[in-house]
């Protein structure tokens, strides 16, 4: 299959790129020229793409794809996945699939706020509201945790030790006020076919983090943050591939964190606990038979370090706009 990748330079794209290179084609592309994973494919796999706001962006992808003669389409840019799936019935008639969920499951993950309202009483989930002056002046039990209602990577998220932090952040209700939860953080990698069957769930502890990417991890056998997950999932629609964000409480109970509707930059950890979640995506798009019940996978650990990749200056210097 000849398969185009966006987010080159993050995790989750370069963890789908290891699961599918050797049996696929695949094309990388980015904003930024010096985006790692563009220099893991040949020159002419390479794309620049704009920013994921920017109204280009799928007539883009769109004329890329016809020019490569793309099969499917995957998008890892939380940012771009508004403008791809409006045009995702271009794409369908063009015969390119694109591995999304549907836009009303997409427009939830976007807006935490939503989400969390949503899914009270489906999952338990943390005391939370928009950041107002009201809620802030009523703000008493330190520490506390805030986070922009939408967002990606645990960007400007940060915990409130006292009011004056509070105080200096925006109080127009673009930010979400939460319970700090203490406990450990798990994150449950989901895969949903095109019809809707739950097909894995697999729980990740996240033990160590940089920059919002886990780097020391292990899968863990929980029941409980499965089923969880399986009900969330269930509830918002989600199609393909998700991580769905849990972190313990005080109490000891797991509470939903956010839904990420797209692959994770951990996946490398869960394909090799036995759930390839990449290859089930590719069986799933070209119709092939998948497992008829949740599959199986084992406990097992990774931690995670940097490794290098040259190249001549000149492939670089070719990507960069003119």
């Amino acid at each position: 299959m000849r398969i185009l990748l966006t987010g080159a330079g993050g995790p989750s794209a370069i963890s789908v790129w290891k699961s599918l290179a050797a049996d696929h084609e695949i094309h990388m592309a980015d904003m930024d020229p010096a985006a790692a994973g563009l220099y893991l494919v040949p020159p002419d796999r390479r794309l620049i793409l704009p920013r994921g706001t920017d109204p280009t962006l799928a007539p883009v992808l769109l004329e890329a794809c016809r020019a490569r003669r793309i099969e499917i389409l995957i998008p890892t840019v939380d940012f771009e996945f508004a403008a791809i799936a409006e045009a995702s019935d271009r794409f369908e008639k063009m015969g390119v699939a694109v591995a999304l969920s549907p836009p009303s499951c997409l427009a939830l993950c976007r807006d935490k706020h939503a989400l969390l309202s949503r899914l009270d009483g489906v999952v338990p989930i943390p005391s939370s509201a928009p950041l107002t002056p009201e809620t802030a002046a009523a703000a008493k039990d330190f520490p506390l945790f805030v986070k922009p209602r939408a967002g990606a990577g645990s960007r400007n998220a940060v915990l409130i030790a006292k009011r004056s932090d509070l105080d200096a952040l925006p109080q127009d209700g673009s930010h979400l006020l939460q319970e700090y939860l203490p406990g450990e953080e798990f994150s449950v990698d989901v895969y949903v076919s095109g019809a809707g069957q739950p097909i894995a769930a697999v729980p990740r502890e996240r033990i160590k983090t940089d920059s919002g990417v886990a780097v020391t991890a292990r899968t863990v056998k929980q029941p409980e943050l499965i089923e969880a997950a399986l009900r969330v999932a269930r509830e918002i629609g989600v199609r393909y591939v998700a991580n769905v964000q849990f972190r313990r409480a005080a109490d000891g109970q797991f509470k939903l964190l956010e839904v990420n509707a797209r692959f994770p930059g951990t996946l490398p950890l869960t394909a090799r606990a036995g759930v390839d979640i990449p290859k089930l995506l590719v069986d799933d798009l070209c119709g092939k038979p998948l497992p008829a019940s949740l599959m199986p996978f084992e406990e097992v650990m990774v931690v995670r370090y940097w490794t290098e990749h040259y190249f001549d200056p000149s492939e670089w210097s070719a990507l960069c706009p003119r």
